[in-house]
């Protein structure tokens, strides 16, 4: 009688058919995978913040171009006539290269005034997107 325990005989695992298995497996995704260029899109801007770091510009300064309530205009402070307004921006951009522009009009301004104002920028060749507009009561904000 054998009184030793039997042992089981320890499974062999083919290591070399799995090593071709593996190599197989890696050709196959080395040759079936597609690399991605970087391409654009959509091109963006991104805000910048003035106060969050680096150095602050000063103010930005703009001629005003205004309208009052009576249906004056006053281009830098002077009182200029609606038919000479492309004129004296043109002189007045001339003079200053580099200047930009701001329409301020009171609330009771008739909006046919507001659009020879606009037909006069664009004669003088500014873009009415260029120009901000603020519109307010006379005497208040």
């Amino acid at each position: 009688m054998n009184l030793r325990p039997r042992r089981r005989p320890v499974p062999t695992i083919p290591i070399v058919s799995l090593i071709d298995i593996m190599v197989i497996l890696l050709i196959f995704f080395v040759a079936t995978t597609t690399f991605k260029k970087e391409k654009t899109q959509v091109k963006i801007t991104l805000p910048e913040s003035k106060s969050l770091g680096g150095a602050t510009q000063a103010p930005e300064s703009r001629v005003a171009i205004s309208i009052t309530k009576e249906q004056k205009i006053f281009l830098d402070g002077q009182p200029v006539e609606l038919d000479k307004l492309a004129i004296a921006i043109t002189s007045l951009k001339n003079a200053k290269p580099g200047m930009k522009l701001e329409l301020q009009a009171d609330t009771t301004a008739a909006l046919g005034v507001l659009v020879k104002v606009w037909d006069s920028l664009r004669e003088a060749g500014y873009s009415i997107n260029d120009v901000p507009a603020r519109i307010q009561r006379a005497g208040g904000s």
